[in-house]
């Protein structure tokens, strides 16, 4: 045999042996992720997902074997070249699966820029996993692919040119058919095949109903005309010029945030502290974050607007009006994060106008900088002796990281996993272990938040500080029984509800309120009684003051792609392909005329408020 030809019969083993890996890993996934399927989606999904590994490996044939195999004679170390780019990607394929089954989005630009920025911060893995996930990549890459090596002569030899056209057209075939097939089912709303259709990542498969509808083979509906885009003139933030009012208290704020805080362990026995605070002062039981994701809720908090405008606010360099108005009213701006904050819109934007703030706390640990910024936190606060009144954001990390000392792991929260193992998730294990694992969690903050609230109440700020306690967004541990874990994935309850926990001086105590409360209304509500400003709430926020029992339905919620709306029993949702599904409040799937058309403009009408 020819040393080209054989380099060419190898090189076609390799492409081919790659389509078949990858498409081992995309049927995994979506055995793995509990996606509603039937036998339509997956006579469309087996194919689909053929064709799609198959460019995967072709990609990796064009880059990584056929430019080498014309610039050395043996096939060797061309081969050896594509076989170490192919392990890399199956890895990174392997690993978006389990974070695919975990949030229900694959790995993209903000994932990779917050590992790069914040790994080590955001991302605390016990090494446990991560021998298991390299052993997992040992049996599933890298030993197939020696054992191509080694069966290599007899494969080779075997190979017919008609096999490799067959193999080939076959694939090419697997690819139109996804992409039509699923540019039909779109338009006919077929949504277990769009559902499938999501696990194959970086996947973008046609549509055509525009096309289809002009050709009268399908017709739209009325949720398919409404505009959801957004329009392209400039923002009006805020709508009309800020009155100031000149009686105002001039209080401190210290205003407490948790990081991934499931509202079940807001009790007397898992978060004691917060817990007496509530029922001393005042507790909103229907709070609700704006998104599941910090970066989400961070800029609506301090915005009191949706993050669906953060791209536009970095292009404008307008900094929150709750900065402005502090800086103002002269107001002395610290804050506190365990994890640093993301960057570089938090740079930009929220603390513009005061250079001054901490970005990051050093600390080898989430545990270790728990504990450091209530130390810093109490220091601020015992520094001021200029007579400004202080702004203190202390934001805590421990029940997001989920990780600390096994010594600290205590009786009353058991059994307890000693450390988190992410690959054991699955929608069939029993969360008890693991959600008393994260009870400790809480319950080390909440220890945290009781030294800063006895700190505010031995020094007399309690006269004079507005005090709020609530989370940046829920913590999922699969209660709707979707296999859904942590958050970043749905907007169910448990993904966005979080306490909420208000003093202020001369507060009247014991009172629970029950309205709806959204992130939305936090900004208004210090600005409106605290901060002299007395235009309406809708002309800076999409929120209201805190204790107005308005009506906050539709609930914008989401990031600039994938936003939905919460109305009152059910939840609507778009994705990056334009897709529009229905669900009920636990997640089951509702036809599409079980949102009212008319409240639905309405949604999209209050998500874009704020555009001239």
């Amino acid at each position: 045999m020819s040393i080209k030809k054989e380099k060419n019969r190898f090189g076609f083993l390799l492409f081919s042996w790659s389509t078949f890996l990858g498409f081992i890993v995309f049927i995994i996934s979506l055995l793995r992720c509990n996606i509603d399927t039937d036998w339509i989606s997956w006579m469309y999904y087996i194919p689909a997902a053929l064709g799609h590994a198959s460019l995967f490996a072709f990609v990796l044939y064009l880059l990584f074997y056929v430019p080498f195999s014309f610039i050395f004679k043996s096939h060797k170390l061309p081969s050896a070249i594509f076989v170490v780019f192919a392990i890399v990607l199956y890895t990174i394929l392997i690993l978006d699966g389990f974070v695919f089954n975990l949030y229900r989005f694959h790995i993209n630009g903000f994932v990779v820029e917050l590992a790069l920025h914040a790994g080590s911060e955001e991302f605390v893995f016990d090494g446990k996993l991560y021998f298991k996930f390299a052993m997992l990549i040992v049996f599933t890459v890298v030993l197939p692919y020696i054992l191509i090596f080694w069966l290599r002569k007899n494969w080779i030899d075997r190979q017919r040119k008609r096999q490799m056209i067959i193999i080939s057209v076959s694939l090419i075939v697997c690819v139109l058919f996804s992409h039509v097939a699923h540019a039909v089912a779109s338009a006919f709303r077929q949504t277990s095949i769009q559902k499938s259709a999501t696990v194959l990542p970086y996947f973008f498969p046609l549509t055509m109903n525009r096309l289809l509808d002009r050709m009268g083979i399908t017709s739209q509906d009325d949720i398919d005309r409404l505009d959801y885009d957004v329009p392209t003139s400039d923002i009006a933030y805020p709508v009309h010029p800020v009155i100031n009012g000149d009686s105002i208290p001039g209080y401190n704020i210290l205003l407490i945030v948790i990081d991934s805080w499931n509202p079940r362990t807001f009790d007397s026995i898992t978060t004691p502290n917060i817990y007496r605070m509530a029922m001393q002062h005042q507790y909103f039981e229907n709070h609700n974050s704006t998104s599941f994701g910090t970066r989400e809720n961070i800029f609506s908090l301090f915005f009191g607007l949706s993050f669906t405008y953060e791209t536009d606010f970095i292009i404008t360099k307008k900094s929150p009006l709750l900065i402005d108005r502090l800086n103002y009213r002269n107001y002395n701006i610290q804050v506190f994060p365990s994890a640093s904050l993301p960057s570089p819109p938090f740079h930009e934007i929220l603390f513009k106008k005061a250079p001054h703030v901490n970005y990051r706390t050093e600390g080898n640990t989430p545990f270790e900088r728990d504990q450091k910024i209530t130390r810093l936190a109490i220091d601020f606060m015992n520094d001021q002796k200029d007579g400004k009144p202080f702004f203190n954001f202390v934001f805590y990390d421990l029940p997001h990281a989920m990780s600390m000392p096994k010594e600290y792991l205590l009786p009353q929260f058991q059994p307890s996993w000693t450390e988190v193992d992410y690959m054991a998730l699955n929608n069939k294990m029993n969360p008890e272990p693991f959600f008393n694992f994260y009870r400790n969690c809480v319950y080390q903050v909440d220890r945290q938040i009781g030294m800063l609230l006895e700190y505010v109440q031995n020094s007399g700020l309690m006269d004079n500080t507005v005090i709020l306690i609530t989370g940046d967004h829920g913590q999922e541990f699969n209660e709707n029984g979707k296999n859904y874990w942590g958050h970043g994935s749905n907007y169910s309850q448990w993904q966005i509800r979080i306490p909420l926990i208000m003093y202020y001086p001369g507060i009247e105590h014991g009172k629970h309120f029950s309205h709806m409360t959204t992130h939305y209304d936090i900004a208004p509500t210090l600005m409106k009684r605290y901060l002299g400003v007395e235009n309406p709430t809708a002309d800076y926020s999409m929120g209201y003051d805190i204790y107005d029992t308005a009506d906050r339905y539709p609930h914008v919620v989401g990031d600039h792609v994938n936003y939905g709306f919460v109305f009152e029993n059910t939840i609507v949702r778009t994705n990056h392909l334009g897709t529009v599904s229905v669900t009920d409040k636990n997640l089951n799937d509702l036809p599409r005329n079980a949102v009212n058309v008319k409240d639905l403009q309405k949604a999209i009408e209050k998500k874009n408020m704020f555009y001239k």
